[in-house]
């Protein structure tokens, strides 16, 4: 009996593993496309980075230039220096620390470590967003140096490319030391130098292993690191760095306990080393600009940077600021003072009044129980589609020492009491219309849920009083920064809508390039508090509201924490905000209890100036035509 075998009998499902000519010719036909495609790849950035200036690499970084609403030069940002670090200046802790924080094979490779940018390269395309960098130092540098703009794989290549080419071009302690002379570490600080003389008050070659691993530990986020603004998080990066240097054998376990233990170091602002050309409105831009993501990365090569400040008011306000202050600090200030002293009570009160023994000029170093004046003060425009721009700001009556009273934080006493108030207005509240001249009262009968749930609905930067101190959080006994304060009481003056300050117009690179603006990210504002209960507290007490003039609140704080005045009018043509603080400071002890005379001479003082300013600054704006939105400036700022 005959029978048929199949020829696939003998085929079993292992079989399918093995390669035959034809898979093998798909797979070679597969393999050589990826390789010519790679190859084309390689040739085509290779052409695009050889068409870059090396010689940028030595010439020294230029400096970043701040401008006001008109586009006049109002300062540069920082004194830059266009020699850039020696390698004999750097200390040997000093180069280990940035090569444990940023590149651990800095001297091994030839500009780029292709395994940590692959690895990175699949973790962008895994996660289908740009997260993951794997840049060197080289790599770091060339962005600064070259228009390398936007997170995308086309400026990651063309980055690898170039970073061969300076490698190719130029040894390691070169381009270390171009890295170190250009990139930013806050406070308007850019270089190694800036930054060594200004936190420590040092030359490079004199930082010891601590202040070398802060310094490498804030570059990556200078505004959240700044040691004087954040010292608990400047400090938790220094040990990071240190910790990160111990585990690659850059430094011995003695080393590490030695400045592992060493206090933080800072200088105080009135070292002769620190920065002496800084104003209120370039420490500002910086701040502001530090938060931008597009911009933070380009202020290591020199930015533009148009403001909506008015240049006559930051002027009168530079001017008028410390005079005010020496007013009541010295009989014969008030002359000098007010342009318009006709007030002869006023007047009066300004000669005759006796200041305390305890009270020093400004400037003065001062003992313990002793005491000196300082003010801050904030011009907002309030007109249609501007409210919110910051037109004018002192953040103290001398910017050199580099702190900026804004983003300190006060007690707001009956300041607050407004937003109480507003409790009593809620949509759908059962108790509506319910407000006492008291706002303990009023948030007592509205209860402390009540209170509590709105007030944490602001998002407000404190930490508010629990439930056994309920009247604190009616009262204002909770610490609130000044510049949050302003913009709770400017929303509560324009229907609740949420105006922050804003300071920076646009930022433009030295290629003339539009790095940001706000005008196109403006958007509607969104209710900050609800409209109705905005509008319901805006004309009651604390605020004096009277028809037809500008809306005025003034206040003493709580525990001699100085005077808070308020001066609004919201016209569509000459509509302006003015917020003045005046008080005391010591040298780190409670400031010294208020005599008669003193109370009445800073309460008239915040209240005479915050007129003034306001008067002054309507005039300004009545007298010319808005500014058109900015374009960029003329021509590209040189170095200061």
């Amino acid at each position: 009996m005959f029978y048929f075998r199949s020829q696939n009998r003998y085929k079993h499902w292992y079989h399918a593993f093995f390669v035959g000519h034809k898979k093998l010719m798909a797979l070679g036909v597969l393999l050589a496309f990826l390789l010519l495609s790679c190859i084309a790849v390689l040739v085509v950035y290779s052409i695009r980075a050889s068409g870059y200036d090396l010689s940028l690499i030595r010439r020294g970084p230029y400096g970043s230039a701040l401008y006001d609403s008109q586009k006049r030069l109002i300062s540069a940002l920082s004194e830059r220096e266009n020699t850039p670090v020696q390698w004999e200046e750097l200390p040997p802790h000093l180069t280990r620390a940035f090569i444990a924080r940023e590149d651990a094979h800095f001297f091994d490779h030839g500009g780029v470590v292709y395994t940590a940018f692959l690895r990175s390269l699949l973790r962008n395309v895994r996660s289908l967003r740009y997260a993951q960098g794997g840049s060197t130092i080289t790599m770091q540098l060339t962005r600064h140096v070259f228009e390398l703009q936007g997170k995308t794989l086309d400026r990651k290549l063309l980055e690898v490319m170039l970073a061969q080419r300076v490698e190719q071009n130029y040894d390691k302690q070169t381009i270390f030391c171009q890295y170190l002379s250009r990139i930013y570490f806050g406070q308007n600080c850019y270089g190694i130098r800036e930054a060594a003389a200004y936190y420590f008050g040092k030359s490079v070659h004199e930082l010891n292993l601590a202040e070398s691993a802060m310094l490498a530990g804030i570059v990556r986020a200078p505004s959240l690191y700044n040691p004087k603004r954040s010292p608990e998080l400047a400090d938790k990066v220094r040990r990071e760095t240190l910790q990160r240097m111990l585990e690659l054998n850059l430094i011995s376990q003695e080393d590490y306990n030695a400045a592992e233990a060493a206090p933080l170091p800072i200088i105080t602002a009135d070292s002769d080393t620190s920065l002496t050309n800084a104003s209120y409105p370039a420490l500002w831009a910086n701040m502001e600009m530090e938060s931008l993501p597009d911009v933070r990365d380009e202020l290591g090569k020199g930015v533009s940077a148009i403001s909506y400040l008015v240049y006559n008011i930051q002027q009168y306000l530079e001017l008028a600021l410390p005079q005010a202050l020496e007013a009541a600090e010295t009989p014969e200030g008030f002359a000098d003072t007010w342009r318009r002293p006709d007030n002869k009570a006023q007047q009066a009160l300004f000669t005759s009044a006796r200041r305390p023994d305890w009270l020093r000029p400004g400037g003065s170093r001062l003992k313990p129980g002793e005491a000196s004046l300082q003010a801050c003060a904030l011009v907002l425009d309030a007109r249609p589609n501007k409210r919110g721009h910051i037109l004018a700001i002192m953040g103290g009556r001398d910017a050199s020492e580099g702190v900026n009273r804004w983003l300190a934080p006060v007690l707001p006493g009956r300041t607050i009491a407004p937003l109480v108030f507003c409790c009593a207005s809620l949509p759908g509240n059962n108790a509506h219309h319910i407000v006492a001249d008291s706002a303990r009262i009023t948030g007592s009968h509205m209860g402390y849920d009540m209170v509590h749930n709105f007030f944490s609905s602001l998002a407000l930067d404190t930490t508010l009083p629990d439930r056994d101190h309920e009247d604190e959080l009616y009262d204002g006994l909770f610490p609130l920064k000044r510049i949050e304060l302003a913009r709770l009481l400017f929303s509560l003056q324009n229907e609740g809508r949420d105006y922050k300050p804003i300071f920076i117009s646009s930022v433009w690179s030295q290629a003339q390039r539009l790095l940001y603006s706000a005008d196109a990210r403006q958007a509607q504002k969104k209710e900050y508090i609800p409209w109705d209960s905005a509008s319901a507290v805006s004309q009651l007490s604390p605020f004096q509201y009277r028809e037809g003039s500008p809306t005025i609140l003034h206040e003493e704080l709580p525990n001699n924490g100085g005077y808070w005045t308020m001066v609004i009018n919201n016209s569509k043509t000459s509509g302006i905000a003015v917020f003045v603080w005046v008080g005391l400071e010591t040298a780190g002890t409670p400031p010294p209890e208020l005599t008669r005379d003193m109370r009445r001479l800073l309460s008239m003082t915040s209240l005479l100036f915050a007129k003034d300013l306001h008067h002054i600054a309507r005039q300004e704006l009545s007298a010319k035509p808005a500014a058109a939105t900015p374009a960029a400036p003329s021509a590209t700022p040189a170095a200061p």
